[in-house]
């Protein structure tokens, strides 16, 4: 920690010193708030000032209650009488609508028209249009009394004009004043009050202060601003600390000194955190003192409106923001690090840096997008399950702390992997001198020496290819019978990527433990079936105390649904064995391969045995996409991982994950007594302690 701290303040100095990038990236923005919102306020008020062009329309034989209507200022929506104030804002000058007449060919031609259409609307009719803008119109309403006395109206307008939603707002309004004039008459002459018309009183009251109202509303912005103010402050110190020190023919000089290259890294990654977090906490509150202000400004104006407390009132789910924040920051750091060392000069890592921001950018997004809530599936997903996490935290009075723990446990792992890869590369030639060591990549590669193993940053990049599969893939099997919805995407998208990416990198079998265990490991792995469904079993009735139960029986009657639909697809001679087919024998194979031997590998390489064992589970337990599996497949998951370091074969956990799938399957197939799920435990736990004591004793004889 000594060296970390010593790299860490000698780096820091070094951006501290670095005056115009400081100014532009932490005081610049912080300046350009007051700024950008005085800009904002000043043409509000021109705009309001400015006189507004009156909205043309014109009404074909309507009445002249409709006609003084449709004049009236009372009636346009959300208008409220001139009332002198102060303050930064003045009032809306009420918009006036100019109700004209028709010449009388346009007229009669515009009712033909109406009439030829019928009950139909008539849309898009370029004669129509062509009348109404040769008139300079933005709306034209066609009026006729039907036998039956009532009136119907038509109204024609050109949605390409600029003033056509005020329009169809003010003659919506008109129309409903119209209609309950008319209505009070005939109940005038039938003799009852005009409260029949309105037999319930109604009353809304807004309980809620403005500031955290208004907060609510834009809690899709604040994930995305803090994303972004995280990413930039990271990106641009790791753009001076590689590339920069390359450049200056420093770095060697540091990577000669007698400490760690990875405390080296440590103390750079320290350095891009604090101007993350720094840039972060400057800009909130920057932010926060300039929508004060404004708050009080719009006291003056809007009475009951109060901004200032905005931030105030969320400063809990402010303090989550950051914490939630945190491993994300980490995780761009190192990438920010990872990708400007493996450029040849600070130009060429700038180039980089832009894509970066802008993949950080889009998956942010979706923070914006109305109506985007958390799921257990997007909580995995880097950056965009953190901003969905903390929407919801800003919008909901409850924290929801199972999307956020979870969003929080996805990044912290996904951290993991990326600064102990990062960290790792200081190791490497390439990544000291990017300019001399240009081979490309597995079979692509033309001199030197190719890795034995892939890095954890590639096997990840393969795991990201499975998963964009299944989920995005699952479409195009829409339609096609329940065998090749199970069966097809575990080949395609789980098997193959795992296989292309083994041949195409030329890795050995013997990478990812494709190698026979011999006779005990494959009774090792047999013994230990009871192992794996015991360890399921377990941790499923914990969950169960603490998941709703909800989410878990909708879970299972999914499988279940599938499972039926298997075996009627097999007819009765062949139902099961088609089931254990595609529910045991291909997802034991195919999420194997990918799992413990693609992953395992690599993240062994990158993170250690016990790093690449939790972060392999993790990953294993969130391809499956279901939040009721998670803990059940990560425990398992953590088995797995033991049973191929020990055998150094991933064969036996692939027989361990047929015989627990096809266990648990069968048992619930035919389990039908309230009697049989007690005598299943009961039997689970019993052949637990016998296989575990079997084939512990002959797993140990063989530690890789």
């Amino acid at each position: 920690m000594n060296d970390v701290w010593r790299i860490f303040r000698k780096d820091g100095l070094e951006v501290l010193r670095d005056r115009r990038t400081l100014f532009v990236n932490l005081v610049l923005p912080v300046l350009l708030y007051p700024v950008l919102l005085m800009f904002m306020v000043q043409v509000l008020q021109l705009t309001q000032a400015a006189p507004s062009e009156p909205q043309r329309i014109a009404v074909i034989d309507g009445p002249s209650a409709l006609h003084r209507l449709l004049k009236s200022p009372a009636n346009a929506p959300g208008e409220q009488p001139k009332r002198a104030v102060s303050g930064a804002f003045s009032a809306p000058k009420p918009s006036s609508m100019v109700v004209t007449t028709l010449p009388p060919a346009d007229s009669q031609r515009l009712q033909e028209l109406v009439t030829a259409a019928g009950k139909e609307p008539l849309n898009r009719s370029p004669e129509a249009l062509a009348l109404l803008r040769k008139n300079r119109l933005v709306a034209v309403l066609v009026h006729a009394e039907l036998p039956d006395g009532r009136h119907r109206l038509v109204v024609l307008q050109d949605d390409a004009s600029n003033q056509v939603d005020e329009v169809q707002s003010r003659i919506v309004v008109a129309i409903e004043a119209w209609r309950r004039e008319l209505l009070v008459e005939q109940l005038r002459v039938a003799g009852l009050p005009e409260t029949t018309l309105s037999p319930v009183e109604a009353a809304v009251a807004t309980l809620a202060p403005a500031a955290e109202s208004v907060r609510t509303r834009i809690a899709g912005i604040i994930p995305l601003l803090l994303v972004l103010l995280a990413a930039s402050g990271a990106f641009y110190p790791a753009l001076d600390l590689i590339a920069g020190e390359r450049e200056r023919g420093t770095l060697e000089t540091l990577l000669s000194l007698p400490v760690k290259r990875r405390d080296i890294f440590l103390g750079k990654l320290l350095v891009c955190c604090a101007g993350a977090l720094v840039a972060v906490s400057l800009n909130l509150m920057s932010l926060a003192g300039s929508v004060a202000v404004l708050g009080a400004q719009l006291r003056g104006s809007a009475p009951g409106v109060d901004l200032s407390g905005m931030f105030a009132v969320g400063a809990g789910s402010l303090a989550l923001c950051f914490i939630a924040l945190l491993p994300l920051t980490v995780t761009l750091a190192a990438v920010g690090l990872a990708v400007t060392g493996l450029s040849h000069s600070a130009k060429e890592a700038a180039n980089y840096i832009s894509p970066l921001i802008l993949v950080v950018l889009f998956a942010a997004m979706v923070a914006i997008i109305p109506g985007t809530k958390p799921t257990f599936a997007l909580d995995l997903v880097p950056v965009t399950g953190v901003v969905l996490a903390l929407k919801e935290a800003l919008q909901s009075p409850t924290p929801p702390w199972l999307h956020l723990g979870l969003a929080t446990l996805s990044s912290l792992a996904l951290a993991a992997v990326v600064v102990s890869w990062s960290a790792r590369l200081l190791d490497s030639e390439r990544f000291r001198y990017p300019g001399l060591v240009r081979a490309g990549w597995g079979r692509f590669r033309r001199w030197g020496a190719a890795p034995v193993a892939p890095g954890g940053m590639e096997v990840i990049g393969v795991y990201a290819i499975a998963v964009m599969g299944m989920t995005m893939g699952a479409g195009l099997l829409a339609g096609q019978n329940i065998v090749t919805i199970v069966a097809a995407p575990l080949l395609l998208f789980i098997l193959l990527p795992a296989l292309a990416h083994a041949w195409l990198g030329g890795y050995r079998p013997e990478t990812f433990n494709l190698v026979n265990p011999g006779w005990r490991g494959w009774t090792a792995g047999v013994l230990l079936i009871p192992v794996g469904i015991g360890i399921s079993l377990l941790v499923g009735g914990l969950q169960s105390l603490l998941v709703p139960k909800e989410i878990m029986e909708q879970g299972g009657d999914q499988v279940m649904e599938a499972v039926k639909g298997i075996r009627a697809q097999g007819g009765a001679v062949f139902g099961t064995a088609l089931l254990l087919l595609c529910i045991a024998i291909l997802p034991g194979i195919c999420e194997e391969f990918l799992c413990r031997g693609t992953l395992l590998a690599g993240l062994r390489k990158s993170l250690g045995v016990v790093g690449a064992a939790l972060i392999s589970a993790f990953l294993f337990a969130a391809l499956h996409l279901s939040p009721w599996r998670f803990a059940p497949q990560f425990a398992l998951g953590i088995m797995l991982a033991v049973v191929v370091w020990r055998t150094r074969s991933v064969f036996p956990a692939m027989v361990i994950h047929a015989g627990h799938n096809g266990a648990l399957v069968i048992a619930e197939l035919y389990a039908n007594t309230s009697e049989a799920p007690k005598l299943w435990w009961i039997a689970a736990y019993a052949a637990i302690a016998l296989s575990w004591a079997v084939a512990a004793w002959r797993l140990t004889a063989r530690r890789a």
